[in-house]
């Protein structure tokens, strides 16, 4: 065999190459004709014994355009060569070799993921396109070979788009990359989050894409490829230990600016935002329809997290969501309508405010509760019969924010009782679905960012009722049971140590336990004290809580707990420790508690105690200020 493979070294074409009058010299000397002669049969009888092979191993008749990836380097070549020299014409064979050799170079071809996104009656038309394997790229210091590339593809494809049907999985890594290279690299780096063959190379990565993105954003003109890019990386952001260091909304402010600035939202009169005429043919309308949607979709998700608000509709995802059903496909449009109301829940609370907190004055809260959670329901009841499964704890995840406002209701009526007790049923109900769904899918570990903040709002409402004067009308053990498994989910959702989903599984750990110390919080009604959030109010009062009775916890056998009289003490328990801090702790006072005041680091740590001595070293970038600071204040200016 090595006489053989000689011949189809990448050299040898330099071997037979010579110029016309070489060859028409070659012909009148026998002895190098001879010696072509020979060396062409036996190309040929290698030829014949690989096209036997194949004919006796079926599995290795792939297709033809994945060659490059099922075949080694060396076994690639020689599939090439036996296609060469099956086409023989009316030149001599001398002329044939010389003339078709030249194509062993490299060129892309499709990636495997391709073959299994497509139905079988309709094949990738890339099939047929090309022949040869996916090129290599590098970015930085970080290089991936042809075949890395695709199996990050394939991981792509397979376990995070369906989630978010953005991008057409037919087109091929090479064809990206030529598209957009940032948006190139940000499939990439998601694929690598969990990439067992290369455990550090999500690491190693996540600044160059991050940079990547950053000199992108930098340099325009953008394309909508610049957009799909940011919007994947804002679904499955950054890791973060700190939400004041994540970066999420302000690329995703950077992408919605360039959307409207590219004209995503009106792609029929796109060429109204260029330089240029230009019409989108029909595939290039339907992806701007499924970019535009997917970035209305992550802002919404986004703003509600940060408990913002955003524009509730625009004339273009009304057309999407109520006319035109075939620009988008049906999973999307689905998130697309659940999106679209979770905007209405928050531009329609916060445009009846009557204070610093956005919220309707107390007489209006229930009706305008009701009305929203009649607009809810009869959008479920539209949805379920078709919904997926991915989309209904979506759905679920959408009537938790709903129910939220309940908790910001200052009553103790029937009515709010009712709703707090069927959010309790939605809670359970979620994680419920989650469970099924990780043990089919590993939905936590290829999930957006979504399903991280839907799981921690679920165990927070369990918590928050179960210690709460409606605990009798719950089932205390199906809640308990289902806040360990949000637990669970939770540390599952982390992909590296000490970012915000494992933090967050300590944090439920620790606010569960000082539940059950706080036993006297069960005669009370559920509420909130930090009512600036909106639908997200739940969320960071819990974390606020946590920052009381855990993020100042001293060291063992200190008698000055900082942490027990909590940000929220009332005016007596802030004047004692104005005049020492009492050995004797005021956490009961602290949490019934209705006003906060500014306390001085100094007056906070007596004896020259600084903040890092009695705060754990880990826990200390989720607290709301900077050591630098001289005073550090509650949330919402209280």
């Amino acid at each position: 065999m090595s006489p053989v493979k000689g011949h189809f070294d990448v050299r040898y074409p330099q071997a037979v190459l010579f110029p016309a009058p070489d060859v028409a010299g070659w012909a009148t000397t026998a002895d190098s004709m001879r010696r072509i002669n020979a060396r062409l049969e036996e190309l040929e009888k290698e030829v014949q014994h690989l096209r036997s092979s194949v004919s006796t191993h079926p599995p290795a008749a792939a297709p033809q355009s994945l060659q490059g990836i099922l075949l080694t380097p060396s076994e690639s070549y020689h599939a090439d060569a036996s296609s060469i020299v099956g086409q023989e014409s009316s030149g001599s064979r001398v002329d044939l070799v010389a003339s078709q050799v030249p194509s062993l170079s490299v060129v892309p071809t499709t990636p495997v993921h391709s073959l299994s996104s497509q139905p079988p009656s309709q094949p990738s038309p890339l099939l047929s396109d090309t022949t040869s394997p996916t090129l290599s790229r590098s970015l930085d210091f970080v290089h991936l070979h042809g075949h890395q590339v695709n199996a990050l593809f394939n991981i792509f494809f397979t376990h995070y788009h369906p989630y978010v049907p953005l991008l057409d999985p037919t087109i091929s890594p090479d064809q990206y990359y030529a598209r957009s290279a940032v948006l190139f690299w940000s499939i990439i780096l998601l694929a690598s989050r969990r990439y067992t063959e290369e455990p550090g190379l999500f690491v190693s990565l996540t600044a160059p894409v991050k940079k990547l993105i950053w000199d992108t954003i930098a340099n325009p003109p953008h394309t909508w490829h610049v957009v799909q890019a940011i919007i994947l990386v804002c679904l499955w952001p950054f890791p973060t230990s700190s939400l004041s260091s994540d970066i999420t909304s302000i690329l995703l402010s950077t992408a919605q600016t360039i959307s409207l600035r590219i004209g995503l939202h009106r792609p029929e009169a796109i060429q109204d935002f260029s330089r240029t005429k230009r019409r989108l043919m029909p595939d290039e309308m339907a992806e701007v329809a499924r970019t535009w949607a997917t970035c209305y979709i992550t802002a919404q998700t986004i703003v509600t997290i940060d408990g913002q608000v955003w524009v509730s509709s625009d004339w273009m995802i009304d057309r999407l969501c109520d006319r035109d059903s075939t620009m988008i496909p049906m999973s999307l449009k689905h998130q697309l309508l659940l999106s679209r109301f979770s905007a209405r829940v928050g531009q329609f609370m916060s445009s009846h405010s009557q204070g610093p907190t956005d919220l309707p004055r107390p007489g209006e809260f229930i009706s305008l509760l009701a009305l929203l959670e009649r607009e809810y329901t009869e959008l479920a009841s539209s949805l379920t019969s078709y919904i997926s499964e991915e989309n209904k704890v979506l759905l679920n995840g959408i009537g938790l924010q709903l129910y939220v406002f309940y908790l910001l209701e200052e009553s103790d009526s029937d009515t709010r009782k009712r709703g707090l007790l069927r959010a309790y049923s939605i809670a359970i109900s979620t994680i419920t679905i989650i469970n099924q769904l990780e043990a089919l899918t590993d939905a936590m570990a290829y999930g957006p960012v979504s399903y991280f903040r839907i799981i921690s709002i679920a165990a927070m409402f369990i918590m928050k009722l179960s210690y709460s004067n409606l605990g009798p009308f719950v089932d205390l053990e199906t809640g308990k049971r289902s806040f360990n498994s949000a637990i669970a989910l939770t540390r599952r959702t982390s992909i590296e140590d000490n970012d915000l989903p494992g933090r967050m599984s300590k944090i439920l750990t620790q606010l569960w336990s000082a539940q059950v110390v706080h036993r006297g919080q069960r005669d009370k009604p559920p509420g909130l004290r930090l009512k600036t959030r909106l639908a997200a109010s739940l969320v960071h009062d819990s974390i606020w809580m946590w920052r009381e009775q855990f993020g100042g916890q001293p060291r063992s056998g200190t008698n000055t707990p900082l942490a027990s009289r909590g940000y929220f003490a009332d005016n007596r328990a802030m004047e004692q420790q104005r005049g020492g801090l009492s050995a004797r702790g005021t956490g009961s006072a602290g949490q019934e508690a209705a006003t906060s005041f500014p306390v001085g680091i100094e007056d906070a740590c007596p004896d020259g105690l600084t903040l890092e001595d009695v705060v754990d070293a880990e826990l200390l970038a989720l607290l709301p200020f900077s050591l630098d600071g001289e005073i550090f204040t509650a949330p919402g200016g209280c």
